[in-house]
């Protein structure tokens, strides 16, 4: 029963870069990285790209029980990432305000996306609670960005089968 189904979050963020103007305006370049001190796939397209979505790779989960079901949480951290003029506070200043529109839209399209019925698995993301981060200026020279992390709680199957246990 697990994992068959489950919320894929990097194609979803894919997607979802994909089909924002302003992202699409900003040409903002979805990739992967494993946390934030492995931008793997930022650094590697530094050169070519100039702002990024950037979905980490790795992400922690938890298992916890809610009435009499168990559900698995996991938790997906984005990063928004854009370069600016090195040195210029005001250029900085613009680009970090369209990464703050876009984590704005973002959170906006996953409310409704978590009501489309026909789509069960957004149907446990959790949108009433989203946390982000504005990364500091010295944080990659010449980019600026926030992350933010969200959590989907899936339904999983915790019964007991003897047959999978000795003794």
């Amino acid at each position: 029963m697990d994992a068959i189904n489950f919320f894929d979050g990097h194609e979803y963020f894919k997607d979802l870069t994909e089909k924002n103007k302003l992202a699409k305006a900003n040409a903002f370049f979805p990739c992967s990285c494993s946390g934030i001190n492995s931008l793997q796939d930022v650094l590697e397209n530094f050169r070519k790209q100039s702002a990024f979505v950037c979905i980490d790779d790795t992400n922690d989960a938890s298992t916890e029980q809610i009435g009499g079901g168990w559900f698995k949480k996991r938790t997906f951290t984005v990063f928004l990432l854009i370069r600016y003029k090195f040195d210029d506070m005001k250029d900085r200043a613009e680009k970090l305000d369209i990464c703050r529109q876009i984590f704005r839209q973002f959170h906006s399209r996953m409310i409704r996306d978590k009501y489309l019925y026909e789509d069960m698995d957004k149907s446990f993301l959790n949108v009433s609670r989203i946390y982000a981060r504005e990364l500091g200026e010295y944080f990659i020279s010449g980019c600026t960005g926030l992350y933010f992390m969200t959590e989907i709680s899936e339904p999983t199957d915790l019964r007991y089968y003897a047959e999978e246990w000795n003794g």
